[in-house]
């Protein structure tokens, strides 16, 4: 029988759902943003952590470092260029947070709250929802989201559902922003992206438009000393994608699999001992360039998934 138990996270509420004959297990802390801030799967009877999630509430709530490890991305994932965009004719200037562009949404650390959870012998179900009613000025509108996490034996997975609970079309994007990790240098892992085409960015990581020649990791390819923080539009011809991250030394390949997310960023942060591999619905700027930005109409619900396997 699958459990969910409740711990407490430096005063904040985490929720694990939980195989206890397996010892796999999720854990997720719905008050900031419903961070996934572990994860833990199994392959040969043998237990492996494959999310770096934070471990201080400093961390988590970006008073020390913000890497917005684990975090929901809303109502826009990546980047908007100098915070700037215009929708339906009206300019609008959201708050920059990475100058000199706005980063990563309005609610990774917005408090979600528990709407329903069960436990059977085959799976634990945790879904959380959350109310955004025009919490900042440079996005005026309101919408909800509702996050459904579910633990199966090996497999983990993670449903977004968005749906605009105002008066008025409303932009949004959505992404997810896990960071794994096997306990090997990333330097030591292979990546395989599925078939994509990757963005040219700019010097600021914002695309241009083009698209850069070439099919890079189309194949398992060792990373080295690779720096990534590279954006890749899908070809979602199948509904499903998978991208693999391989441990040869630990036999071990972590399959990320999304449905409805159009893009994915790779991001290899300075200490090398995980990558971020984050599912999106929109191009960085999507905002400003519409490539994958969906305008939602009142009353009007999307809805977005990922899951994690290992093999």
């Amino acid at each position: 029988m699958f459990k969910i138990t409740t711990t407490d996270f430096f005063g904040t509420e985490k929720i694990k759902l939980l195989n206890p004959q397996s010892g796999e297990y999720v854990s997720i802390i719905p008050a900031y943003g419903g961070n996934l801030n572990e994860l833990v799967l199994s392959k040969d009877d043998k237990l492996h952590s494959i999310i770096a999630g934070d471990k201080t509430l400093e961390s988590l709530s970006g008073k020390t470092e913000n890497y917005y490890r684990g975090t929901k991305l809303s109502p826009f994932p990546n980047r908007i260029n100098n915070g700037k965009y215009t929708f339906n004719d009206k300019e609008y200037q959201l708050e920059v947070n990475a100058p000199p562009h706005a980063l990563h949404g309005l609610c990774w650390n917005l408090p979600f709250t528990t709407k329903e959870q069960s436990a059977t012998n085959n799976s634990a179900r945790l879904i959380l929802y959350a109310n955004y009613n025009a919490l900042h000025k440079g996005y005026p509108f309101t919408y909800q989201i509702e996050i459904e996490c579910v633990l199966e034996p090996g497999n983990f997975k993670c449903a977004t559902r968005i749906t605009n609970s105002g008066e008025q079309s409303i932009p949004i994007g959505d992404g997810w922003h896990p960071y794994f990790m096997t306990g090997s240098k990333v330097n030591n892992l292979k990546l395989q992206l599925p078939e994509k085409k990757q963005l040219e960015l700019d010097n600021s990581l914002i695309p241009t438009g083009n698209y850069v020649p070439g099919n890079s990791f189309s194949v398992p390819t060792l990373l080295y000393n690779t720096q990534l923080d590279h954006c890749f539009e899908l070809d979602t011809t199948n509904a499903i994608t998978e991208t693999r991250l391989i441990d040869q030394s630990k036999n071990i390949s972590i399959i990320i699999w999304q449905q409805g997310y159009k893009f994915i960023q790779v991001y290899t942060p300075p200490d090398r001992n995980s990558i971020a591999i984050e599912p999106m619905s929109c191009a960085p700027d999507a905002f400003n360039s519409k490539n994958g930005l969906i305008a939602l109409s009142p009353k009007e619900s999307t809805e977005f998934s990922f899951g994690v396997r290992l093999e």
